[in-house]
């Protein structure tokens, strides 16, 4: 059997606002949100971290933003969730992660970006 290891396991979270007008008030509503559920959730094997807003690069000139875009009141958030769980392999800890916060999170994709060992 392989030895169990902490793993930190990055989660995208797209996050849908409505009736906002500014990037800022979306940003902060998501945020909010998001954290508002994690807090309710049953995650025993499951410690949350940091919630923060994903950035994007453009191709051409480098230059990043936030990704997060309003249009006629409604804003799509691209947050990123950063998760420890102890499991065997990062494949492992990704399925963990994503069926302990599935409940709280229900038809909202969970999708992982990154799985990496914890160093102790």
């Amino acid at each position: 059997m392989t030895e169990r290891e902490q793993f930190r396991v990055t989660l995208s979270i797209p996050w849908l606002v409505r009736g906002v007008d500014s990037v800022q008030d979306a940003v902060n509503i998501a945020v909010s949100e998001v954290g508002r559920r994690l807090a309710t959730a049953e995650t025993t094997p499951v410690s949350t971290g940091e919630i923060t807003v994903q950035t994007l690069s453009c191709a051409n000139c480098g230059a990043t933003t936030e990704a997060a875009l309003v249009v006629a009141e409604t804003a799509l958030v691209g947050l990123a969730l950063e998760c420890t769980v102890t499991a065997q392999s990062p494949d492992d800890a990704e399925s963990t992660v994503r069926r302990e916060l599935g409940s709280e999170f229900e038809d909202i994709p969970l999708f992982p970006i990154e799985s990496v060992r914890r160093d102790t």
